[in-house]
């Protein structure tokens, strides 16, 4: 898959680097699909293809980017694999999860 880069200036993409995902950005995401899994619109092997695009307009929107649906799920992709981690080193025994600081000791 190609990499690409969104210019907030033009809006437009160019195949030559990576897209970088700033903490809103990833923020809004997770939050627009947790809406979506809370009113039960999610199916059991993920999310439709429409929820994606519906995604990527909202952060074009809020962000005045060119995200595409596929953008949206391989940062997702991304962000489930760091989510299976996490719930891996949980389940370690031993491992305490610390609520406070939400640090697995």
């Amino acid at each position: 898959m190609d990499n690409v880069e969104v210019t907030a200036a033009s809006g437009k993409s160019r195949k030559s680097g990576v897209m970088v995902w700033t903490t809103s950005m990833t923020n809004t995401m997770l939050d627009f699909l947790a809406d979506l899994v809370a009113k039960g619109k999610r199916t059991s092997s993920g999310f439709w293809e429409t929820h994606l695009k519906q995604c990527a307009a909202a952060l074009n929107e809020q962000f005045k980017l060119a995200i595409t649906s596929d953008q949206v799920r391989n940062h997702l992709k991304k962000w489930r694999k760091i989510w299976v981690r996490v719930v891996n080193l949980k389940n370690l025994s031993g491992a305490l999860w610390d609520e406070d600081t939400c640090t697995i000791r």
